[in-house]
């Protein structure tokens, strides 16, 4: 493997787990909208501990993107001057501080940092605290394009970042809501009962469905916006892991719509949330794959580039 190759994976890698914390912490988030209202006998529709489970998976999701950003700097310093000596402190804050990448990384870091303190407010269950939670991860999700190819495009950075912060939103909402649906939904006590797994579904597929369809038009408008003539879909290496992203995500949605399609109804009957975790599994598997794709296509020239 070459010094640039090696640089290129890591990047990809610190960008592929920026992005799966990313889309984690929206998750959670989504997922507290969707089934934090009470549900028709008035009551809540979640206990306290599945609330528990919704904080502790918060604080980790920031954690991973702590845990990323560092990561992040320090394949960016090693893509910058790792080739010809090791990296030292003193490189990482010159990367940090002196070059445009690191000013916009900084940004985000500033984001992340913000959300912390609104997620130990949720914790300490101080009103609002979900709703503050939340206004950060806007924030997160919002600088998160500022060191990808929406500032370089030549006709100005507007559309590529709004086409890029719904499409991590559209991610979030539909497949971290699905993660912690699998993980905190499905393990909250009672969660063997067919029918009280089958409303709080029924309350995430169509929020789901909408997520996918907004995901599939935004990556559609960026494609168009960054693919100058359709031969370059196959003459240019960017078009190529385009094209391998689209098939990919047609495999994800796919599972999608079995798991809507066929194992949803199913639910109430013997097995059926068990059914619903190895099939929705399947489903998020796919989706890791299709992030990791993304996060290499993120680091690749532009075809007009």
């Amino acid at each position: 493997m070459t010094g640039e190759t090696l640089a290129l994976v890591l990047l990809a890698a610190a960008k592929w787990i920026t992005d799966l914390g990313i889309v984690w912490l929206v998750g959670v988030c989504a997922f507290r909208m969707i089934s934090g209202p009470a549900d028709d006998a008035g009551g809540p529709m979640e206990p306290p501990s599945v609330d528990r489970r919704l904080v502790r998976q918060a604080g980790c999701a920031l954690a991973v993107l702590i845990v990323a950003a560092g990561a992040r700097l320090y394949a960016q310093t090693w893509s910058s001057f790792g080739l010809d000596e090791p990296i030292t402190g003193e490189l990482a804050r010159l990367v940090a501080g002196q070059t445009r990448w690191g000013g916009r990384w900084t940004w985000q870091v500033i984001a992340v940092g913000a959300a912390v303190p609104m997620a130990a407010l949720v914790m300490a269950r101080v009103p609002g605290g979900w709703l503050l939670l939340g206004a950060a991860t806007l924030g997160v999700v919002g600088t998160a394009p500022m060191t990808g190819h929406a500032l370089a495009h030549a006709g100005g950075p507007l559309r590529p970042m709004l086409l890029q912060i719904l499409h991590l939103l559209a991610a979030g909402v539909w497949l971290g809501a699905l993660f912690v649906l699998l993980s905190a939904g499905l393990g909250r006590p009672g969660a063997s009962d067919g029918a009280a797994v089958a409303r709080l579904v029924h309350r995430y597929s169509p929020v789901a469905l909408t997520a996918a369809a907004v995901l599939a038009a935004t990556g559609v408008l960026t494609a168009v916006l960054y693919i100058d003539h359709i031969p370059q879909l196959w003459q240019t290496g960017y078009g190529r892991v385009l094209l391998l992203k689209i098939g990919l995500f047609g495999l994800t949605a796919g599972l999608g719509a079995f798991n809507w399609r066929w194992v949803r109804p199913q639910l109430t009957a013997a097995g059926g949330p068990g059914r619903l975790r190895r099939s929705g599994a399947a489903e998020l598997v796919a989706a890791a794959v299709v992030l990791a794709v993304t996060a290499w296509l993120v680091h690749l020239p532009m075809p007009h580039g």
